[in-house]
Order: C-alpha cells, then structure tokens, then sequence
C-alpha cells in the first residue's frame, strides 16, 4: 500500500498569513458585531477565516496532494501560538496618554476616548486569551477529523506523539488545548479548560537558552549582533514607514479628533497605542467599533500598519537577512530527520507537533524558499 509523509507547515493570520480572505467564528463563541475590515490587524488575526472546514464540509487531505490511492501516515506540524493578551506596558501607556491629552479631543462623538481604561487583567500579560484556547481547540478537531484513523488515536500516546513548545506559557497553552480535542474521542470540553502539562515536551530553559529549535533567535548572537545594529536595514525602513503613517494616518485620525494641536500633536507612537487598543478589543472583547478606537481608522490605516508589519518581519525573519534563514536549520534537521526514521522505521512518532511564535514560523518559511519578492520590500 502507497503512504505519504504529510509536512504541515501552518503559518496562519498570526504567523503569517499573506492569504487571509475573512472570519469565521468558531463555535461556541459569536463572531465580533462590527469587524473595521477583512484585513485589519495582520499579525494578529485570528487563526480561523472564511476558508475553514466546518463540520460537514470535509475535504480529503490527500486530494490533490499525493492521489486518491495514497493516504497520510506521519505529519510534522509547526504552528504559532494561538491569540493572546496586550503588552501591559502598551495598555499603560495609552492610558496615561489619553488621561493627560484626552482634553484636546473636541469631537464629542470620541468623547469616550477621554475616559478610557485597561479593560484587561493585567495579571495574564502577553498569554493565551479565550479567543486563543478556542482557536487551537478548533485546529485539534479538524486535524482530528484529517487525521483520526491513522495519525491522532482517541488517546495521546508518547509512543506514537510528540508535543513541542517553548518556555512561553502561551505556547504550553496553545499546545494543551489543541491536545484537548486532538486526543480526544470527540473532543474534550474546552470549558473550565487548564493546560494538560502532561501533553508538552518542555524545551529550553527559563531564562531562553537551549533552545534552538523553536525559539532560535534568542539563541544566536550573530544573529543578534546584526539585528541590533544601527545600520540593520530592517530599522531603517521601519522608522521611515512610522514616519510616512505619522504623516498620513494621523493627519486623518487627528481631523476625526478634532484634537486641538497646541495640546496634543499626534505622533507614531499615539497612534500605534490607538491601534492596538482597537486591535485587543475587537478580538478579545467583540467591542462595536462605533465606541472603540477602531472607530478612527480607515481600511487604508490598517492596510499601513499591516504593510509595516510585514517590513518588520521580512528584515528580522525573513528573506531580507540572509542569516534569517539559516536560524530554522535545526528545526528543518529535526523535521527531515523525523520523517526520514519514520519511513525507515527507525522510530513510531506518527505526528511530531510543535507550537512557537512568529520568529520560528518566518525563519521556517525562508529556509524553504517560500514567498520570495522579486524585490526587496522597502518603505
């Protein structure tokens, strides 16, 4: 009988998901009532869109892949961390800014912005949200309903698979709720869900060194060294695109303000907090864009945010630092090696899954070679 090594790169709207087309909510939780645009919030969009398999709605994973007559029998999985909560220094800051320049808001339609506060637990900085722990449940029940017969059992065996992340407490999350329904005959139930540690193969040390398979840029001075350097491109490009939306975006945000300038002249950084409020309170929250600060933006803000992003990410991950790639080396070994022993059957470890960040995702996407622009992106 014909088999076939499935390899499951998933970069995602929070990896890197050049390809987003929408949202679709997923169960148990109702989509957001006022969403800006479909391409909003870049790095930061929820796992799901509008491509989604929902129940019912199978589509065979070796069709068109490897033929009808063969089926998969090993995946390698590496996927980001699901959504998760704001910096609190980002939150603390905004709160400052608009406590001391919210009076120059004239506009009352924004008057709400002069009276705005952490809606956030500020104990749960930078961890896996709500949101997060769904969308990795949901990743689990559709792998479950892909792969169930030959990959995942009803039951997580060691024998059979291996589970990855970080020292991120959202990684050891997003790893353990997608376990929850992965690993369970019909899906466990996320409500009242905490992190199953039993599922998660610990890598590295709490203070980040070791790891270089999930977590590498913190493990190479080189590359270090090249990224902190004045000169770095990537620093270069990023300040003069801040520079080109201050220009832009706040011209058109101060008008929606109507923000007396002699008090308060908006800069990069205002508007950055002002976007991320809006960001974390869309998908956290579901707060209607008409009393949120999403109300400010146009869909050519947030398509101007997105592109910095992606300015960022191209110099510190990607093909714009050739050393980027070579970051991801041992985790493409890793990978390869696991495919190559199971084929041999040197080992058993039908699925290896492992959970990082965007830094494993973009080295990861440059070592195979993928999404190359014939030009380098610019500001």
């Amino acid at each position: 009988m014909k088999v076939a090594l499935l390899f499951g790169l998933f970069t995602t709207a929070q990896g890197a998901d050049w390809a987003h087309h929408g949202w679709h909510w997923p169960m148990n939780m109702e989509p957001p009532t006022e969403l800006p645009t479909k391409y909003d919030f870049a790095t930061k969009n929820p796992y799901w869109s509008s491509s989604d398999i929902s129940e019912g709605e199978e589509t065979p994973v070796d069709e068109g892949v490897a033929g009808s007559q063969c089926r998969a029998v090993h995946l390698q999985h590496v996927g980001r961390h699901g959504s998760r909560y704001d910096d609190n220094d980002d939150v603390k800051d905004l709160e400052e800014l608009l406590a001391s320049k919210g009076s120059a808001i004239k506009n009352p339609r924004y008057a709400f912005l002069k009276s705005w506060t952490n809606p956030f637990p500020t104990n749960v900085e930078k961890h896996l949200n709500e949101v997060g722990k769904e969308e990795l449940y949901r990743m689990g029940q559709r792998y479950k309903r892909r792969y169930g017969s030959d990959i995942l059992s009803d039951s997580y065996n060691p024998t059979y698979h291996s589970l990855q992340h970080t020292w991120k407490s959202r990684t050891s999350r997003t790893a353990s709720a997608f376990a929850l329904s992965a690993f369970q005959k019909g899906g466990g139930q996320l409500d009242g869900y905490e992190p199953v540690a039993m599922f998660c193969l610990f890598t590295g040390d709490k203070d980040r060194d070791g790891d270089k398979e999930l977590r590498f840029s913190d493990n190479c001075p080189q590359f270090e060294a090249i990224a902190d350097g004045d000169n770095f491109p990537g620093k270069i490009h990023e300040k003069a695109y801040e520079k080109k939306i201050e220009e832009e975006v706040g011209v058109r945000v101060s008008a929606k303000l109507q923000l007396d300038a002699s008090v308060w002249k908006l800069d990069f950084k205002g508007l950055e907090l002002l976007y991320k409020a809006c960001l974390f309170e869309t998908i956290i929250l579901d707060k209607p864009r008409r009393s949120s600060s999403c109300a400010l933006f146009e869909e050519k803000d947030f398509a101007m945010f997105s592109f910095l992003k992606d300015i960022s990410q191209y110099y510190e991950a990607g093909h714009g630092t050739p050393i980027a790639a070579k970051l991801a080396c041992p985790l493409m070994s890793k990978m390869l090696n696991g495919m190559r022993k199971f084929s041999k059957n040197d080992n058993r470890i039908k699925a290896n899954l492992m959970f990082g960040h965007s830094d494993t995702i973009q080295p990861l996407l440059a070592q195979l070679g993928l999404y190359v622009d014939p030009v380098p992106l610019t500001a």
